[in-house]
């Protein structure tokens, strides 16, 4: 088979005919965040354990500091909290979905979360219960797992 049959036929084995396409995705990011939410939300007890576990300010400050940017805050991060105020936010959101994510090892609905990409189901299932309570609250700039990359990134 010469290059010319292998680009025109698609290569060994393939007859070159009309093959179905191959779905695209053609939701948003943000609109695959949200049906992970929703999913998630739906099949495990995140919310119930977020409303216990964080309070309205700190759900606050943690979307006012998203809002700000994780890379422009962090990636000149030279240890010293007091140069960014943000920094000590973006540590608090970092422990707490660490931390959070060791305690729900133990809950039986949280089998059921589901995961994105690479990050682990629980820490997904974790942002996702934020995401949704800033939702409900009306705050900016909503969690999402590329900002969970970043601050693994930069924090872990």
């Amino acid at each position: 088979m010469g290059v010319f049959d292998f680009l025109t036929k698609g290569g060994p084995g393939r007859t070159g005919g009309d093959e179905p396409p191959i779905g695209k995705e053609i939701r948003t990011y943000e609109e695959l965040m949200d049906d992970l939410m929703t999913w998630n939300i739906e099949q495990t007890d995140i919310l119930e354990v977020l409303r216990k576990e964080v309070d309205e300010i700190r759900l606050k400050n943690w979307s006012d500091a998203l809002g700000e940017g994780i890379r422009k805050n962090l990636s000149s991060f030279s240890g010293n909290e007091k140069e960014n105020p943000f920094i000590s936010v973006y540590l608090d959101l970092y422990y707490f979905v660490k931390g959070l994510r060791t305690k729900l090892l133990a809950d039986p609905t949280m089998k059921n979360a589901k995961r994105a990409g690479k990050t682990d189901s629980l820490s997904i299932c974790i942002i996702c219960g934020i995401r949704a309570l800033q939702k409900e609250k009306g705050l900016g700039k909503l969690m999402d797992s590329l900002q969970w990359m970043m601050l693994e990134r930069y924090l872990g």
